[in-house]
């Protein structure tokens, strides 16, 4: 209950900064892609736009007959990228703010690293079956891709991400919402208290569950994250130095 209330607090409190404007220029309450009720067919320009950039024949790039869908997600694209009155908002941006308010719940409460871990055992069942292909195997690098790009609970919440083998490095992904709302007077999270207290969890509990080990960095201060398996890295630098 309280969580949401705090989240209700939070997008009241940004309401009356996040009016736009609309094609004539003059200011209204309501974001509006222009495309409302036109979704469809926005989706059946963009559709054969993404399987041309592609490869000839990739499969992923062909959602013909999911026009309407592809069309609403395109929509909240425009929508969300032309929030721009309080701040600019990002495609992640209503995510973060539910993990933020979550987290800060759990501060309050003196418990933000021990609902990190119990919020990390929610993947056990999925992590425990890849430590399991992983046994018989031996390529350790799937734990990685595990938590990362195998799930939308990593790439639907962080932007770019840098990739190498047995490496994953991105920038921390509350730290835009965060300058706002705190600033605000919402949260009282840093970034870095974020960090050690919620990501290094996580990936802590991840690694026990698929028996394999992976290194997170400490808190930099331009927010950047490299989680890595030494026992890809490791082997890889002895390889390049043969």
């Amino acid at each position: 209950m309280r969580v949401s209330r705090y989240i209700g607090i939070a997008c009241a409190g940004l309401l009356l900064a996040t009016s736009g404007f609309a094609a004539d220029g003059k200011r209204q309450i309501g974001q509006y892609s222009g495309f409302e009720g036109n979704e469809e067919a926005l989706g059946k320009v963009i559709v054969p736009a993404i399987k041309a950039a592609g490869q000839p024949g990739d499969a992923r790039l062909d959602f013909t007959g999911r026009e309407l869908e592809v069309g609403l997600a395109v929509s909240k694209m425009i929508k969300t990228l032309n929030s721009n009155t309080a701040y600019q908002h990002e495609m992640n941006d209503a995510l973060v703010k539910m993990t933020l308010e979550f987290m800060q719940y759990a501060k309050k409460q003196g418990k933000l690293e021990e609902v990190a871990r119990a919020d990390a055992m929610t993947q056990f069942p999925m992590l425990k079956r890849v430590g399991q292909v992983i046994q018989m195997n031996g390529k350790k690098e799937l734990a990685l891709v595990a938590i990362t790009d195998q799930t939308t609970c990593f790439f639907q919440l962080v932007g770019q991400v840098e990739r190498s083998p047995g490496m994953v490095r991105y920038r921390a992904p509350y730290g835009h919402v965060l300058e706002q709302t705190r600033r605000m007077g919402m949260h009282d999270l840093t970034e870095k208290e974020i960090h050690e207290q919620w990501t290094i969890p996580h990936i802590q509990v991840w690694s026990e569950v698929m028996g394999v080990e992976m290194k997170v960095s400490d808190w930099q201060d331009d927010g950047m994250v490299t989680i890595s398996v030494p026992a890809v890295t490791e082997a890889l630098a002895r390889n390049t130095t043969r």
